[in-house]
C-alpha cells in the first residue's frame, strides 16, 4: 500500500473521530497543506511550522503560522479545538524534545491527534531497510546515504542534511507515546498483523 494511501485511511479515520465542522479550529503542528486539501477544511486548519508560509498554502486558504512547535508561546492555552500532527515528534531530537512537544500539543489542543511511525516495526519507514533504528550509528548513516532504497537518497537530500535529519530522528514505541499522552487512547495502524504506525488521540469534553 502506497504512502499516499495510508494518509488518505489516516485522515478518513481522524474525521470519522472528530467529525470537525466549519467552526472547528485546527492546528497542523509541523504540518502541509496536501494531506488536507480533499477535506474541505483549509480555511479551518492552522499550519505551523519552522519555515516560512508558502504562498501556496496561503493562496488555499489556509492560515499558516512561523513557530517553534516546542515553544509554542505565540498561542494561547486551548486556543484549538485540535491539535493534529503527523510524523513529526519522530523529528524533533531526544526523547526530552519530544517531551517538549508533546506538552505543548496537550495545552494549546482541547483535543489532539498525533501520529508517529512504530519504532519496532521491521522496516526502518524513512531508510527502508529491515531494523535500520537499531543499528550503530555510523551504520545507519551508510544506509541512508548509499541504501538504494533510502528515503534521503531518492529525494536528493545533500549528505550533510541527511546527518542533520537522522541526528534528529527517534522513532516511538508505544509505550513512550502512552507515557508522552498519558491520557490519550492508541490506535494501531498495521500492515499485515504488524503495527506500522501508532496514533495517540483524545477528544476534549
Amino acid at each position: 500500500m502506497s504512502v499516499n494511501r495510508y494518509r488518505s485511511q489516516r485522515i478518513e479515520l481522524f474525521l470519522n473521530r472528530f467529525n470537525p465542522d466549519s467552526q472547528t479550529k485546527i492546528l497542523d503542528v509541523g504540518g502541509s497543506s496536501e494531506i488536507w486539501l480533499d477535506t474541505g477544511l483549509n480555511r479551518n486548519v492552522t499550519l505551523l511550522n519552522l519555515t516560512k508560509p508558502k504562498k501556496r498554502d496561503l493562496d488555499l486558504g489556509f492560515q499558516c503560522v512561523q513557530a517553534d512547535a516546542l515553544n509554542m508561546k505565540e498561542i494561547q492555552d486551548q486556543a484549538y479545538d485540535i491539535a493534529f500532527s503527523n510524523s513529526v515528534i519522530e523529528h524533533v531530537g531526544g526523547y526530552s524534545e519530544q517531551k517538549k512537544l508533546a506538552d505543548e500539543i496537550r495545552r494549546v489542543g482541547k483535543s489532539y491527534w498525533i501520529q508517529t511511525p512504530n519504532r519496532y516495526f521491521p522496516i526502518e519507514p524513512h531508510l527502508m531497510f529491515p531494523y535500520a533504528q537499531f543499528l550503530p550509528s555510523i551504520a545507519e548513516r551508510w544506509v541512508a546515504l548509499y541504501w538504494p532504497y533510502s528515503s534521503y537518497r531518492r529525494w536528493g537530500v545533500e549528505k550533510k542534511r541527511t546527518i542533520q535529519f537522522l541526528d534528529k530522528t527517534l522513532l516511538l514505541t508505544e509505550g513512550e507515546l502512552r507515557t508522552l499522552f498519558p491520557n490519550s487512547t492508541i490506535y494501531k495502524e498495521k500492515i499485515a498483523g504488524i503495527t506500522k504506525s501508532l496514533i495517540a488521540w483524545k477528544k476534549g469534553e
